[in-house]
């Protein structure tokens, strides 16, 4: 049997490799949002050389690997707490920690927060055109942990859900639904972010990207259930006209669709991020998504490949999956003295 401390080399590997691809993707899709898909043909016709510039910084992440890393930031506060209180509400320290995401983004919460972690980081207060969904529901929020009262099924809630995957696997589900409920009321954003913390669970235990997705896809409402199936029975071709078809990706089950898609489609990584990002939609949002999966089907390559010297806070991803690897395997001792358990 594998020691603990292998287990947790192995579970690091893999979370940094899930979140440095979906931080590839987040920064390669970043300056063409919103872009046509001809415009995007015009200004690459070979293709994706080096990460774009965006807003003058080459790699820039926005808010998906902005809310990623705070998502990462409050489960780790989560097992410190357990530790050390014995008790604790996992989706209000999430919230909490979305809460302080808010603060770097110029807002004043209505709940008071802490300036510890993250959040003291100069580099992520900076606004990456924040999706207004998440921006509103965490303003307006009352009490840590209570769900948004709204009808928003925004790619939002599952752009920054990754981090669930690697909890107890019998959490897994309840808490992606938790956490996106945080910010999105409709059912459909926050059973689409749960599918997706399923099947990247299920991609890091060596399941099969098809197999995980038509077997999660079962468990779930229609909508989710039929842009899951509309992924797995679209041409696996990976041209770009077949990913318009799956729609523009600012909903939650066409950013699902979308990944699926590209992860079906990829060769090798930068294939597969180069199909999530190229569409005249939410770029940078299908490319963060998909690259986290893409992160675990090749294991390895995002830690080698050439972009990885080019992703902003590429620092503070490799030290929010080690400790996110060491609170999933109980090693505290680190952890107790540099996160509050809150």
């Amino acid at each position: 049997m594998m020691n603990t401390t292998l287990q947790t080399e192995r579970r690091q590997e893999q979370i940094l490799d899930c979140l440095l691809a979906g931080a590839m993707g987040d920064a390669l899709g970043a300056d063409i949002e919103f872009a046509s898909l001809a415009r995007i043909r015009a200004r690459f016709p070979q293709g994706f050389g080096d990460l774009p510039l965006h807003q003058g910084i080459r790699g820039a992440i926005t808010d998906d690997t902005q809310m990623t890393l705070f998502t990462a930031e409050g489960l780790v506060r989560t097992a410190v707490r357990g530790t050390l209180r014995g008790i604790c509400h996992p989706p209000g320290v999430i919230h909490h920690a979305l809460l302080r995401w808010l603060v770097t983004q110029g807002e004043t919460p209505r709940m008071e927060v802490d300036d510890v972690g993250l959040v003291a980081e100069p580099r992520l207060h900076v606004r990456r055109a924040p999706g207004l969904t998440c921006l509103d529901a965490l303003r307006r929020a009352g009490s840590f942990g209570a769900p948004v009262v709204n009808g928003s099924k925004g790619c939002g809630s599952i752009m920054r859900v990754a981090p669930i995957a690697f909890v107890a696997e019998d959490r897994v589900r309840d808490l992606a639904t938790e956490c996106s409920a945080l910010t999105h009321g409709h059912p459909t954003g926050q059973e689409a972010a749960a599918a997706w913390a399923l099947i990247l669970r299920s991609l890091a235990d060596g399941d099969d990207l098809e197999r995980a997705a038509q077997t999660h896809a079962r468990s779930f409402g229609a909508e989710t259930r039929e842009a899951i199936l509309r992924a797995l029975q679209a041409p696996a071709d990976g041209r770009p006209e077949t990913t318009e078809q799956l729609g523009g990706g600012w909903t939650a089950e066409e950013a699902l669709s979308i990944a699926i898609h590209a992860c079906r489609c990829a060769r090798d990584l930068e294939h597969g991020l180069a199909i999530a990002v190229t569409h005249s939609g939410d770029s940078d949002s299908t490319g963060a998504i998909a690259g986290n999966a893409l992160g675990l089907m090749f294991p390895g390559q995002a830690r080698t490949h050439r972009w990885v010297a080019q992703v902003e806070c590429r620092d503070l991803i490799e030290r929010m999956a080690r400790d996110l690897a060491l609170a999933i395997s109980g090693q505290m001792d680190d952890l107790v003295t540099r996160y509050p358990g809150a």
